[in-house]
Order: C-alpha cells, then structure tokens, then sequence
C-alpha cells in the first residue's frame, strides 16, 4: 500500500520544476489586470458651464411650482359649481341650467332643440341631448318636473299643423322625398333629414313608416311629430333578386345580416333557385320574425 501511495503521490525533479513554473504562470496572468489598470483622471469641470446648469435647474424648479400654483388656481377657479332645484326642461331658462351645472354649449344645443318645435315629454328625454354626459344626466333627471305632458303634446302637435298649414306642406312620400321637402316638417332639425335620406339608400325603402324609428337619431317626440306629414308607398322599394345575388350584396341591406345572407346562398347552391320566397322559411337561420322583416326587400326572377 505505502508503495502504491508513493508511486502516485511522489514527483520526479522535473515535474515539480513544471508545477513550479505552472503555478508561477497562473499567478502572473491573474495579476495582469491589477497591473495595467489604467488610471482615472478627474474629470475637468468648466466653472462657468457649472453654474449656468445650476441655473437652469433652478429656473426648472421655478417654473414646475408656477406650473403647479396655475394648475391649482384653475382647478378651483374652473371647476363648475351646480345646485340641485325642482325644474322643467321645456321651460327652464339659460341662468336655470347654469346653475343645474350644464355646460354652456349643451344649454346652446337645448335651446335650438326646444326653438325647432322639440319637447320634453318624459324627465329620460333629456339624456338623447347630444353632448350631455350621462353623470350631469343621472345627476339632474331625478328633479325634472314635466308640467302638463300630454297638454304639452297636444299643444305642440296643434301649433306644428299650424305651422305646415302656413307653409302649405302636403303629405309626403317619405321614399322619394327629397332633403329640401324632409326639412320643412316641423321639429325635425337639420341632420336629421340626411340620415333618413342615407337609411333609406341603404335600405332600399321604407315599407312602414314604423321603419323610421331606426334611423340614427331618430327620438319618440319627432317621430310623432313628423308622422302625420308622411306617407309610404310600395312600389317605390328596390327588391333584390335571392336567386341572382350574393351574400355580399344581401348583407348590404342593414335587415339582413351577413349570416343570414351567406344562409341563403348555402341553400340555393345545394338545393337550386328558390320557387316562391316562403322558401326562405326552410333556412334554419331564418326565423318568422326575420322572414317578415327581410322578405319585402327581396324578389324572384
């Protein structure tokens, strides 16, 4: 055992020469860097480049504490200050709702609906304002107190009929009236007109005169206004052909919807043209509802 120990353990001349120069090696290399570690120079700072950054940071503090006080006075000198009162949005005057805490274009856009004929009819009326936020809406809604609703109505529908009598307006055909003719019905504004025009372009026609509740911007009050002045016919809706179109163009119709019109063409392409449009109730998208809905804008040929 001893001399198996000192076969492996024992180191000849030369071998301890080379551990020697080995060890003396790996000692030189780790020292290198703390050898030729370059030395650092303080950095030269001009005097005069030192103060005008001390100024300016100064003059940046300066001006975040005046930033701040404006930001401030604004704050409180800006902010709206409302009381809550009992009030009547059909009669209410500017001071009113200045003091209800609306703004001042909202009160413009109140008073040039309630100059055109437009009226409250329920305290929910007020929120289809445009531009009111519906916090100042839940705010005030609770004290609006509407006088005489269904007089109002009354008195509102008597002197519109006053006023188209006046203008000489007849009944119009709300699917070929044009812009100029939709603006002289009472109460109706001047936006109004063109987004009927545009629905019924999309459409294809209006069928009902019911189907005007669906145009953008379209409320309860103008629309009983606006209905006895108006009248629907027929023959003057576009139709189109569910044997010929396709999806695309089924879907451009805002009643039927694009699942509906890829629907159709499925089953025209699997079981052939469609023999009468009550065909379309064997379509399992197609419900009673829908059908009655959609069928008046399309034909067969």
């Amino acid at each position: 055992m001893k001399r198996i120990i000192k076969e492996y353990f024992t180191f000849s001349r030369k071998e301890r020469v080379a551990a020697i120069i080995l060890l003396l090696l790996i000692v030189f290399f780790l020292s290198l860097p703390y050898l030729f570690e370059p030395k650092k120079s303080k950095p030269v700072i001009e005097e005069e480049l030192q103060q005008q950054v001390l100024k300016w940071k100064q003059n940046e503090k300066r001006n975040d504490s005046v930033r701040n006080e404006a930001n401030v006075t604004f704050t409180e000198t800006t902010e709206p200050t409302s009381v809550l009162f009992d009030f009547d949005p059909n009669t209410l005057d500017a001071d009113g709702w200045k003091r209800l805490g609306i703004q001042d274009k909202v009160i413009h856009i109140i008073f040039n609906y309630r100059s055109k004929g437009g009226k409250f009819y329920k305290p929910d009326d007020i929120r289809k304002i445009w531009g009111l936020q519906k916090i100042d809406a839940d705010r005030i809604i609770p004290y609006a107190r509407i006088a005489n609703t269904e007089n109002s109505l009354h008195q509102n529908n008597f002197n519109n009929q006053s006023t188209v009598a006046e203008k000489n307006i007849g009944i119009v055909d709300i699917n070929t009236a044009t812009i100029e003719q939709l603006m002289q019905l009472p109460g109706i504004g001047h936006s109004l007109p063109y987004r009927i025009i545009n629905f019924r372009e999309r459409v294809g026609g209006f069928w009902r005169l019911e189907q005007l509740k669906e145009t953008y911007g379209m409320t309860d009050s103008i629309y009983q206004i606006i209905i006895p002045y108006l009248k629907t016919e027929s023959s003057t809706i576009k139709k189109i052909n569910i044997n010929s179109a396709t999806d695309y163009e089924l879907s451009k119709n805002p009643f039927i919807s694009k699942d509906v019109a890829k629907a159709i063409v499925i089953f025209r392409n699997q079981h052939g043209k469609f023999a009468k449009l009550d065909d379309l109730k064997k379509i399992i998208f197609i419900t009673e509802e829908t059908y009655l809905k959609i069928v008046p804008y399309l034909k067969i040929e």
